[in-house]
């Protein structure tokens, strides 16, 4: 019983620290540019790397969103990711006359300023496919994968 005690207080005593704290810290030019971009975010997740910070978040339309910011609070480039309902009328039109019968089962949305194009996914009976669209309907297969039945 000793013993269990004793593991549960060090195990408490070294993850305490972890509790409460931000794990990165990110420049008050991007977290002011964020909240008056995203001012409904409530639980952003961030991440530092060497030229850029990265934030994660959903919000409550259940989109989710990955967005990277240079070090003077830029946006550098953006990913959304949602569900069908959300795609552009237009890009849906394309797709469905491009693959008609197939189900769309998800779409990244990826922006900068040099690009904007969709990633989307594809279903059918007996195929995957990740099909590849820019933003005036030019769609390419990237990839087609059999279901295992």
């Amino acid at each position: 019983m000793k013993t269990i005690y004793f593991s549960c207080l060090l195990m408490l005593i070294f993850a305490t620290p972890m509790f409460g704290r931000t794990p990165y810290a990110v420049n008050d030019k991007v977290l002011k540019n964020f909240k008056e971009t995203f001012p409904e975010v409530q639980q952003p997740v961030w991440n530092s790397y060497d030229s850029y910070y990265e934030v994660y978040f959903t919000k409550p339309d259940r989109t989710s969103y990955r967005i990277d910011y240079n070090f003077d609070g830029e946006v550098t480039r953006s990913f959304r990711y949602y569900d069908e309902a959300s795609l552009s009328p237009f890009i849906k039109a394309k797709v469905n006359e491009r693959y008609p019968g197939k189900k769309i089962s998800g779409i990244t949305e990826i922006s900068s300023n040099a690009e904007f194009y969709y990633y989307i996914i594809l279903e059918d009976g007996k195929n995957i496919y990740n099909i590849k669209s820019d933003a005036t309907g030019n769609i390419y297969l990237e990839k087609r994968l059999t279901k295992s039945l």
